[in-house]
């Protein structure tokens, strides 16, 4: 019997310096800090769009269940600066703060936004007075759970089918098309072409539904004499 625990803590062992050896590897991922209710929600959003993530937390039950579906997971603190670049924070994507503390959200996102100044952070704010706080501690975009429950409620009480389109291509939802964000950088054909010079829709399928200029503001209503320009951001609707 003791061969077989020395076997099996081999056999965690080999296991854990795999999963250390993936994180490390890993680029342009995204770290989600803390698997409660809406970590949960963001890691299945992730895993179904085959979006790289790693996930810290500092339960052992998470860690258990993340290990034995073979999701990256980091047991830690997450407003520890040797636990984020762990995660390999210097070449993520973005970062998601989901604690269920407001307060941890704010640490996070200190640390992080200081360890990496120009990713994307995302947090969750159970309280209107820690919106401002996250902002100024540096997330890109702070998120109410409750809020957004409520102006989804409302839509699907009054617009049901309009949101159950929107549900569809932002979550996947069993269809093979869904809402993009491509970015026009430099060198690209498709610099100062019109829409209907760039051909978008019969050369790749895709339909360009709006787009983002470099100031900031939104072409919600891009015609065919709306013209692209070097990072621009298009929001297409299409397949993978």
């Amino acid at each position: 019997s003791d061969l077989i625990i020395v076997e099996g803590e081999m056999s965690g062992y080999r296991k854990r310096r795999r999963m250390d050896q993936k994180i490390k590897e890993m680029k342009n991922h995204y770290i989600i800090c803390g698997f409660g209710r809406v970590g949960r929600q963001v890691a299945q959003v992730f895993e179904t769009s085959r979006i790289p993530f790693v996930v810290i937390d500092n339960k052992k039950e998470t860690f258990e269940e993340l290990e034995a579906k073979g999701f990256p997971i980091l047991i830690g603190d997450a407003t520890d600066d040797k636990t984020l670049m762990a995660a390999g924070i210097t070449h993520a994507k973005g970062l998601v703060a989901c604690s269920d503390s407001d307060v941890a959200n704010v640490y996070v996102t200190l640390s992080a936004r200081v360890l990496n100044p120009h990713f994307n952070i995302v947090a969750r704010a159970a309280f209107k007075d820690t919106e401002k706080k996250l902002i100024m501690a540096g997330a890109n975009r702070v998120i109410s759970p409750y809020f957004i429950s409520g102006v989804r409620m409302a839509a699907l009480a009054t617009q049901p089918v309009a949101t159950e389109f929107l549900d569809l291509v932002t979550h996947g939802g069993g269809v093979d098309f869904s809402l993009y964000q491509i970015t026009i950088h430099e060198g690209s054909p498709l610099i100062h072409k019109s829409l209907v010079e760039a051909d978008i829709r019969n050369a790749t399928g895709a339909l360009v539904l709006a787009v983002k200029k470099l100031d900031g503001s939104f072409d919600l209503q891009p015609n065919a004499t709306s013209r692209i320009e070097t990072n621009d951001v298009l929001v297409v609707i299409g397949t993978q």
